[in-house]
């Protein structure tokens, strides 16, 4: 039987198990031959592995402080290096180490902020950073459903859009800082499967990076981009936040998106 992840999180840690290369001979044929039918999934792990190959070369340097704060949860597990945190990650139930799950999130909250802070953006807000998270797992729940229209979920004065109507269904948060400021984000799934991450900055409007270009999509100021990890970026200030949505899949699909509950606003 080919296989077929059922949920975001069997899609994480196939893709994770690909770049970790801990798939077993019969299991590789399989979920290779499914990454390579998926373009999107061969970019999350070209994606990985340059982050991996990062990590065991060493990668930038993780602040002493974070070290600090995990060593503590984790009683020590492990001995994280603030230099080399690790060289390889598997999320399987059997590769789950002795230290148990704590010492497993631990390990990859480092490599968040390694993804989301790592080579030099770590002290100032990155709207490349946030569009990044597109690809870190959830680490709450998927929020409520308030109305037609909005989730029953708020930030900085934003309040997380329903895009049900377009079949477009939430599935987990998580909170980060990055780049030092505080940034909640809501992960939904797309009607292609394709996971698609909305990230509220606190505070002021973040710089937009060089190569973003301005659209107008269905009377809607936009500011848009693509990554080389393929993943298209929009990015909009609404109530005076920084939002930031990211997904590997048609850019039109993103903008249509960002736009609809500021037309909804206006309307």
């Amino acid at each position: 039987m080919p296989f077929e992840p059922r949920t975001d999180e069997d899609q994480a840690r196939a893709v994770t198990r690909l770049v970790d290369d801990s798939l077993s001979a019969k299991e590789r044929p399989e979920v290779e031959a499914w990454a390579d039918e998926r373009p999107e999934i061969r970019r999350q792990v070209a994606a990985q592995r340059a982050v991996a190959n990062a990590l065991s070369s060493g990668g930038p340097p993780v602040p002493e402080r974070l070290v600090a704060t995990v060593r503590q949860r984790v009683g020590g597990a492990g001995q994280v290096s603030p230099r080399r945190p690790f060289t390889r990650l598997s999320l399987g139930p059997a590769w789950v180490p002795a230290a148990g799950g704590a010492a497993l999130a631990a390990v990859c909250a480092l490599v968040v902020v390694l993804i989301v802070g790592g080579a030099g953006a770590g002290r100032r807000p990155s709207i490349t950073a946030a569009a990044n998270l597109a690809f870190a797992p959830s680490t709450a729940g998927a929020p409520a459903v308030k109305n037609a229209k909005l989730l029953d979920v708020s930030y900085a004065g934003v309040t997380f859009p329903n895009s049900g109507q377009f079949a477009v269904l939430p599935t987990g948060t998580r909170t980060d800082r990055i780049g030092g400021r505080p940034a909640l984000t809501v992960f939904y799934r797309l009607r292609d499967g394709a996971r698609l991450s909305y990230t509220v900055f606190s505070g002021r409007p973040v710089p937009l990076p060089a190569e973003t270009k301005t659209v107008v999509f269905e009377g809607v100021p936009l500011r848009t981009y693509s990554t080389s990890s393929g993943l298209a970026v929009v990015t909009l200030v609404r109530f005076g936040r920084t939002c930031v949505l990211a997904a590997p899949t048609a850019r039109d699909v993103v903008l249509g998106l960002a736009a609809a509950p500021v037309r909804e606003q206006s309307a």
